[in-house]
């Protein structure tokens, strides 16, 4: 049995190097990221949808879940020494090292050293990395080399605390956040302590009440129960593991109360939603009699590992003639993998334009929406939480995108260049997660002096309850240049170009506040959207004249709130020059006695 000390991951940066081949040359530069080794297919899977293109296999099945959720989960009010608690611990760990059990008992890449024992079942799939244990063996049995699953190593600590540690993004040294994995060989009644160590953001949500998500089989199964928000004791914290770069990780600690024995228990960052789930929704799109008449879905490239990324265009297709009059809006969702609940209110979106009501139907009579549900199909699939194969941010390159390395943005910047040329697009729109902010809300563009790039998300203010315009944002920042909203805003002439974020938690405000988000409430805000729309194309325009001569005068008060504060500054700064000048005149006569002296 391997035993792993403290030391063994004060550092982790061994787990940040991408896996190598053992064919790989013996003399490769350590120091440097290897390249992956691309468009490589495991033959066993031929048949899945979903491609990796790595040479480090994933099981050959899909998890798949009920979609029945609670409407109403609250935020956890942190105790209030909670911190204190988790800090204890974590020194507690530090200076009992000889009562530790540091156990390594999984690894999503390097190869299992426990013997397969007789309680494990043959098949043609991979087995897992600790074998099935026999009765009297308490020990929780790991899992996350399923598609979008995330979990690259796990030391046992204790009987039931367990530490965790995550993928990075392939080709990248951080970007951990993102996490999604399994459990099973529980016990009822067991309370598992689950601390991921190598978490990098400074803050989260988690300390602010949010729950991670949790799926039990056997409760899905006999009680038609879902993802649930579940979890004791959570804290966010700095740990005492140093990054190579400077700066120490960030713990995730929660615990889990599993009610079943022998259960198989899902927990994630968010509610997955993959690959195979977008391309399953879509054929089923598709296959409908009812609906497959008002969308067309085409490839609009091939990603770097050979997966096909779908764009949709949904409109009235059966009144040619009135096309060439019709408004555009484009909407991208998930070129962030680890940011699923974009894919949720894409989801309602579609399910929206799609579907049999009157609203959607003057949409699809007024508008071409041009879609690109995934635009990152390969991080997904990967379980990456912010990049693709290659290692770089997609949403960091719409300036000069590259066909090899950036092919999915590459190929959506030039669609929408000619969609703009052949029609007016009057909206743009990238949904995104966010991982420290509550409510849904937008990042837009504006130029000094106007509004206008403001009115549509003041409207969807007033369609949706989860929406809260004062955490929306209009500025543009440097670091941000090479961003979709951007990059469209400025080098593509479209006014309203926005960032839809939406919180991983919940709201903070109005009838949701203080609860968490759900698919459901995702996918309702799919539909605001597009109510929104209609409100903001209206050919009867008084909302719109409301909406912008209430956005001039709140403009106006705050004019005049910085003019203020300008005078105070001034004020101030005025005052401190008057108190160096005097300073000075005082000091003149003395230095003048002083010369005389020496003359």
């Amino acid at each position: 049995m391997e035993q792993y000390e403290l030391g063994n991951y004060k550092t982790l940066e061994s787990f940040y190097r991408p896996f190598r081949n053992e064919k790989s040359s013996d003399n490769c530069d350590d120091t440097m990221p290897a390249p992956m080794p691309l468009n490589y297919t495991d033959k066993r899977f031929e048949g899945n949808l979903a491609k990796t293109g790595t040479s480090i296999p994933m099981l050959s099945f899909t998890p798949e879940f009920i979609e029945e959720v609670e409407e109403y989960e609250s935020i956890t009010v942190p105790s209030e020494d909670i911190l204190e608690e988790s800090l204890r611990r974590e020194c507690e760990k530090i200076l009992s090292q000889d009562t530790l059990m540091n156990r390594l008992i999984y690894d999503s890449i390097d190869p299992s050293p426990f013997s397969q024992n007789e309680n494990t079942p043959t098949t043609s799939d991979l087995p897992p990395f600790y074998p099935t244990p026999a009765p009297e063996d308490l020990t929780l049995v790991f899992e996350s080399r399923f598609e979008s699953g995330n979990l690259r190593r796990v030391i046992q600590i204790r009987e039931k605390e367990y530490d965790l540690i995550l993928k990075p993004d392939y080709n990248t040294r951080g970007n951990t956040q993102w996490y999604y994995f399994s459990i099973s060989n529980t016990r009822a009644g067991f309370e598992y302590r689950m601390n991921i160590i190598n978490m990098i953001k400074p803050d989260s949500l988690y300390n602010y009440g949010m729950k991670p998500c949790v799926y039990s089989k056997i409760e899905a199964e006999q009680c038609k129960r879902g993802w649930r928000r579940e979890g004791l004791d959570i804290c966010y914290y700095q740990n005492n593991i140093k990054k190579k770069a400077g700066g120490n990780y960030y713990t995730l600690t929660f615990t889990i109360v599993t009610k079943h024995d022998n259960d198989t228990v899902y927990i994630a960052h968010c509610y997955p939603y993959t690959y195979t789930d977008l391309c399953k929704y879509l054929n089923r799109l598709m296959s409908d009699s009812k609906k497959r008449n008002k969308i067309r879905r085409k490839t609009l490239c091939q990603t770097i590992a050979g997966n096909s990324c779908d764009i949709l265009t949904i409109t009235n297709f059966t009144c040619d003639e009135n096309c060439k009059n019709r408004k555009g809006v484009v909407v991208f969702a998930r070129v962030h993998p680890g940011e699923s609940n974009s894919s949720w209110m894409m989801k309602g979106l579609i399910d929206f334009l799609t579907g049999p009501t009157l609203d959607a139907k003057i949409i699809r009579d007024n508008f071409i929406f041009k879609i690109v549900p995934m635009l990152n199909p390969d991080g997904v699939i990967n379980g990456n939480y912010r990049c693709g194969l290659a290692g770089v941010d997609l949403n960091r390159c719409w300036t000069d995108p590259s066909p090899k390395i950036h092919p999915t943005i590459f190929y959506a910047k030039a669609m929408l260049k000619q969609f703009i040329e052949e029609t007016e697009v009057v909206l743009v729109c990238d949904m995104h997660g966010h991982s420290r902010k509550k409510n849904i809300f937008m990042y837009g563009c504006t130029s000094r002096g106007t509004v206008k790039e403001q009115v549509f998300p003041k409207l969807l203010e007033t369609n949706s309850e989860i929406f809260s315009f004062a955490d929306c944002d209009f500025g543009i920042q440097k670091s941000k240049e090479a961003t979709a909203r951007i990059v469209i805003y400025k080098e593509l002439g479209v006014v309203n170009s926005y960032t839809i974020e939406s919180s991983f938690c919940g709201a903070d405000f109005g009838k949701y506040r203080d609860f968490h988000f759900n698919p459901l409430h995702l996918q309702e805000f799919g539909k605001d959207f597009c109510d929104t729309l209609l409100d903001f194309c209206d050919p009867n325009q008084n909302k719109v004249r409301s909406i912008t001569e209430e956005l001039e005068s709140m403009r106006q008060e705050e004019d005049e709130e910085i003019e203020i504060i300008e005078e105070i500054i001034e004020e101030e700064n005025g005052k401190k020059k008057r108190r160096k000048k005097k300073q000075i005149i005082r000091k003149k006569p003395a230095t003048a006695l002083k010369l005389k002296k020496i003359l």
